[in-house]
Parts: C-alpha cells; structure tokens; sequence
C-alpha cells in the first residue's frame, strides 16, 4: 500500500512539473504586443506617402527625403491583446551597416491624443505600462544614412522595429512589432513622385 501511495506521489509531482514548465515555456515566448492598422502618421521630412502597391504587403509606403533630414519619425499606436499588463522598457537600437542604411534607433513618446511625429509634440521616452486590452500611441525615430550610395544601391526599408518589455515581474523579451507601413530609404534618385 505504501508503495503504491509512493507511486501515486512521484506520478502527481512528475504531471505537476511538466504542466509548471509548459507553463513557464509558454509565459517565456509571449508576445501580446503589435501595432495597429489605423493611428500612425508621419513626421515632417517625408518625401513621399504611396498608398499601398504591389509587393508592399498592403502597407502604405514612406519615402522620407534623405538629402535634408538624418532621421525620420513615425507615430504609430501600440496596442496589448495580451492577458497580462505589460511594461515597455525600450526600444532594442538597429545595428548600422554600410549605406545606404535605415534602422530604427530612438523611440520617443508624444503628448498629442492621436497618432502624430511633430517634433513640438514629442517628448523623451520614460517606460510605459500597457494593462490588458491597451493602446498607446508612440513614435519611432529612423537614422537615414545615404554617404557612400552610389546609383547602383538598391533602396532598403524596413517593416518594424524590435521592442523591449517585462511582463509578471519575471519574465523580459524583445520583440520584433510589425509597423502597418514601410519605410524607404532611396538615396539615389530620390522618391517617386507623391500621386
């Protein structure tokens, strides 16, 4: 009887600690942070806005003008469909390679009510709590970098950013967040007219 009660005891911590590290895997690759489709906007310095053509993935296109501006801004909202709060920390900065180049390596908060990059309305970012079901609107800073192209680059853009938070006081994560619209840099040629 006892080894059986023995057996029953080591079954039940065996079950236990396979649904405690299911758990804690699955809790290690949450990921209830994206943009979404409607508030986002950009900053001054766009050369060109396409709506949404081939080959885009649906997304609108930004052409910012390379040749005045270094960086270029963009708004966009943020939003947790998560069940948790979230705390974002931070953005994870773009390495930089050889030009032409853009990447994503500031990420400032605004005062605006909706999704807008002017730079009147832009303020440091501190952190931001997101609870369950959340939005909040935030803005990204692109370096454009174009010394050294030649008309023989190609244009390069990017679709998303990678940001950092913490969620359940344990667990930290990056995460790659889709933007809803791409940004081009073409440092050769300039952009296409806007239509």
């Amino acid at each position: 009887m006892a080894r059986r009660a023995l057996a029953v005891a080591a079954g039940a911590v065996v079950v236990v600690a396979v649904v405690a590290l299911g758990l804690w895997l699955w809790l290690g690759s949450y990921a209830p942070l994206h943009a979404l489709d409607t508030g986002y906007a950009p900053g001054p310095g766009i050369g060109a806005d396409v709506q949404p053509v081939s080959g885009s993935g649906g997304r609108p296109v930004f052409f910012p003008a390379a040749r005045r501006r270094r960086t270029f801004d963009t708004a966009f909202t943020l939003h947790n469909g998560g069940h948790f709060a979230v705390n974002v920390t931070g953005l994870e900065q773009s390495t930089p390679g050889s030009p032409p180049w853009l990447g994503a390596t500031e990420l400032l908060a605004t005062t605006s009510s909706t999704a807008s990059a002017d730079p009147n309305e832009l303020v440091p970012f501190g952190g931001l709590r997101l609870a369950p079901g959340d939005n909040a609107i935030l803005v990204v800073r692109f370096d454009l970098r174009c010394a050294g192209a030649t008309a023989a680059s190609h244009d390069v853009y990017t679709t998303g950013m990678r940001l950092r938070y913490r969620y359940l006081s344990l667990f930290r994560r990056t995460e790659t967040i889709r933007l809803p619209f791409a940004v081009t840099l073409r440092c050769v040629g300039g952009p296409p007219a806007s239509p």
